[in-house]
């Protein structure tokens, strides 16, 4: 747990863009500036993607926090032209991923002409984003945003995030509380577009059972990872790591995927790090500290960040209780 001070906005900026601070610390204010989610924090975490200079994890996760910080119309404004900013220079395929998405997540009207320009794109990871922020905005348009599907996106279980797609109104359609039906939708990447397949992925994720989770993380198996694209198991791990009640199940499945040297990047690096939010036993990811992929490595050590405060807040509560 991290405690956010709002009037230290500043400090948190500093720390952000110090470019000698161990990558955890610096992850760390980010989530702080997120959360407090300024217009100063907007220009913070500008400056401090314009400054990095080496870790693409970082420019990753600032994308992926401004996709999230829609709080007003000047936020929007601010956000956009940012990120339009960022998809017209030369940046690695996974932060270039993480703006479009951001993208979508504002829903500006200008997002749909925007992302005209990547309609050949030959990176998969960039090219299943723009068709899946095309797909949800085009949706929203068609449902007046759920509406007409009978779908209150604020009453959803799990609304603190804006995300890639919407579950299906299993309510409405009881079919979908059917996890095998789930499950194979999922799998299908024959007769489902990715669209679908992530819209049965978010209501495995409402339903929020260790059934839910077992089948979500047949993506990671080795039996079904051609069937799958790195960015769909990079968005499963991200899911699991939300379901607190339920995810332990997950870490078996979890630990083996980020094992393979096979898998891309942006999977190992979402692996990593939600499973700082499941486990206690640092050593069973001691192997990634030092990889050779930076990613991968930048992962673990946040990923340890994550379970040493874990511990420390657990530690604080014991000796309270005590008391």
């Amino acid at each position: 747990m991290i405690w956010i001070d709002h009037d230290k906005v500043s400090e948190y900026a500093a720390t952000l863009q110090d470019l000698t601070l161990p990558i955890p610390k610096r992850v760390s204010s980010l989530w702080c500036l997120r959360t407090v989610s300024s217009l100063e924090c907007l220009d913070a975490l500008f400056r401090a993607f314009e400054i990095e200079q080496s870790s693409e994890l970082l420019k990753h996760e600032i994308c992926y926090a401004l996709g999230q910080m829609d709080k007003s119309p000047e936020h929007i404004e601010k956000i956009q032209n940012f990120l339009e900013k960022v998809l017209d220079e030369d940046h690695p395929k996974i932060v270039l991923h993480e703006a479009v998405e951001a993208l979508g997540n504002i829903n500006s009207e200008n997002t749909l002409k925007l992302l005209k320009r990547f309609e050949n794109e030959t990176s998969e990871i960039l090219y299943e984003t723009c068709f899946l922020t095309i797909k949800l905005v085009e949706w929203r348009e068609k449902t007046e945003n759920g509406k007409t599907e009978g779908l209150n996106l604020s009453k959803l279980k799990f609304n603190t995030t804006n995300d890639p797609a919407p579950p299906f109104n299993f309510v409405r359609e009881p079919k979908y509380k059917d996890i095998q039906l789930l499950e194979s939708i999922i799998l299908d990447n024959e007769n489902y577009d990715l669209f679908e397949r992530y819209r049965a992925l978010f209501t495995l994720r409402e339903l929020n059972t260790e059934e839910a989770v077992i089948a979500m993380c047949q993506c990671m198996t080795k039996e079904n990872s051609k069937k799958c694209s790195a960015l769909l198991k990079h968005e499963v791990a991200f899911i699991l790591a939300q379901m607190e009640e339920v995810f332990k199940v997950s870490i078996p499945f979890l630990i083996d995927c980020v094992a393979n040297e096979e898998e891309a990047p942006i999977v190992r690096h979402e692996v990593l790090v939600s499973l700082g939010d499941m486990i206690d036993d640092k050593s069973l990811l001691e192997q990634f500290v030092n990889h050779p992929d930076q990613i991968v490595n930048e992962s673990c050590q946040v990923a340890f960040s994550y379970i040493d405060n874990r511990k420390a807040v657990q530690e604080e509560e014991r000796l309270i209780n005590a008391q």
